[in-house]
């Protein structure tokens, strides 16, 4: 794995190349098409507590309320973690700029023991993936964004029938693109500690400015039938790869996943609309 934050020079490269051909603004050539197709990728998932009981001797009551206390101490802790990691948000529900402060802190949360157990299994996550989660810090979407003094904002829609969609807003002035490219798919356990999705559409909304006065085609079905469509579905179905789909996760609570982004040696943090 790639050091946090890090990308290979490689990807970079590739990037690069995309990002730097100028780009008509209105109706797109195949050829633009194709390269805002590949512009942005959206990186692209309750517990239950039995109430304590204390039966039996004076001895055993102990041994269970010296539990109890070890456990309300860890949770305190956790809790502590993760409001840290909270304050430390300038946009308290979008993408955050890198820091070492917000990663070291992101580590902590982590290692504070706050999440629930198997994240990666459907039992854990079936009751509180539903919702709208937005990307908070991802340390590689900010650094390609920068790169080119551009703008980016993620988020999941996620269904109970196990359906979502994401759309990534992208902004950047540099190149004269503004817009939204969107997924959808499924996603799912691949075992306890492993999450994937599996997206099957891909499109795009093309903007003239940056006023973002309108919103994103909701589904696929809402775009205006074109060649630019076709080329960009089809080309979105053939970036759906495995290093897409599979996410070992983190933590993972009621309203915050962290999971990491294995290809790019980095990790995502997601925070739940309320």
């Amino acid at each position: 794995m790639l050091p946090e934050g890090t990308i290979s020079s490689r990807f970079l490269l590739h990037l690069a190349e995309l990002m730097t051909i100028t780009l008509e603004k209105k109706t797109p050539t195949p050829l633009a098409a194709l390269q805002r197709a590949v512009l942005i990728v959206a990186f692209v998932a309750p517990l239950r507590c039995d109430a304590f009981s204390l039966p039996g001797g004076p001895s055993f009551q102990t041994t269970q309320l010296n539990l109890i206390g070890a456990v309300s101490t860890q949770a305190v802790q956790s809790s502590t973690e993760k409001a840290n990691f909270l304050e430390s948000l300038e946009l308290p529900f979008d993408l955050n700029p890198r820091s070492e402060g917000r990663t070291k802190l992101l580590n902590a949360l982590m290692d504070g023991g706050g999440s629930f157990a198997n994240p990666g299994s459907k039992e854990t996550f079936e009751l509180t993936a539903p919702g709208v989660w937005r990307v908070v810090y991802a340390p590689h979407m900010t650094i390609m964004t920068g790169l080119f003094q551009g703008e980016l904002s993620v988020q999941y829609d996620l269904r109970d029938d196990g359906t979502m969609t994401s759309h990534a807003k992208y902004s950047f002035p540099l190149l004269n693109l503004w817009g939204y490219l969107s997924v959808s798919g499924t996603y799912g356990s691949v075992n306890r500690d492993v999450c994937r999705v599996d997206f099957n559409e891909a499109w795009i909304k093309i903007l003239d400015d940056d006023t973002f006065a309108q919103g994103p085609f909701p589904t696929i079905d809402s775009v205006p039938d074109s060649f630019a469509k076709s080329i960009i579905r089809n080309i979105g179905r053939l970036l759906f790869i495995e290093p897409f789909a599979v996410f070992p996760v983190s933590y993972l609570d009621n309203d915050l996943i962290v999971f990491d982004f294995e290809l790019l040696g980095t990790r995502i943090c997601a925070r739940k609309e309320p």
